[in-house]
Parts: C-alpha cells; structure tokens; sequence
C-alpha cells in the first residue's frame, strides 16, 4: 500500500511540473495603475515590462479614457526587459503585453504643456 502511494504521489508531482512547463506565458498587466493622467491635455508615456525571461519581443496595448488606444511592439529589448513608447491624451485606464510575461509597470509621462500667451492683444500692447 505504502509504495502505491508513492507511485501515486511521484505521478502526480511528474505531471503538475509537465503541465507548467507547457502552460501559455500569461499576460503581464499593470501593476502600478494609479489615475496617471495629462488632465485634457496629451503626453507620452514610457512603459517598461520586467522579467521577461528573456522573451522575444512582445507588445503592448494601452488604452485612455479618452478613447486613445496604443498599440506598440517593443522600442528596446533587453535581456530580461522590455520598453515601450506611447502618446495618448486623458487618464491611462489599462495596459498589458499579450502573450509576454512579466512584470509592467508605467515609468513614467510627461504631459505637454501649453504656454500661456506672453500678452492679450486685446487688453495690452504685446512686444
């Protein structure tokens, strides 16, 4: 009995590490989605994908608030990371990278900003 046990459990260990190794990579999402937005105004926004385990390159979808969409392959790969360039408008509302596993994370964005007209031609006599 004891050594039918034992078979069981070595079959059972043999065919759980078969099935992670041909599981699909899943999706990186995310993680650090906190209401980053340019307000109504447009920016770029870099996105970098860690431990990717050295996968080929992936993409990157990314949807705004505002309807903006990204849909981008990878600006640089490295060995176990991944970057990714968007411009969009509004709040960021979601991004992942498909098939590509990983650990996403904004980096960072940078919102265009209007300059003020220097004068009103209306109420001074602008230079």
């Amino acid at each position: 009995m004891k050594r039918q046990w034992l078979f069981v459990m070595a079959a059972l260990f043999v065919v759980g590490w078969a099935l992670m190794l041909t599981a699909p990579a899943q999706a990186a999402e995310i993680g650090n989605l906190s209401g980053q937005s340019c307000g109504e105004g447009c920016g770029t926004w870099h996105f970098v994908n860690n431990q990717t385990e050295g996968a080929p390159a992936g993409t990157l979808t990314a949807t705004w608030v505002s309807g903006d969409t990204c849909d981008v392959s990878a600006s640089k790969v490295l060995s176990s990371t991944q970057h990714f360039n968007c411009s969009a408008c509004g709040a960021l509302e979601s991004a992942s990278t498909g098939a590509l596993p990983g650990k996403l994370v904004l980096s960072d964005f940078n919102c265009e900003t209007k300059e003020p007209p220097k004068c009103d031609p209306k109420t001074e006599i602008c230079k």
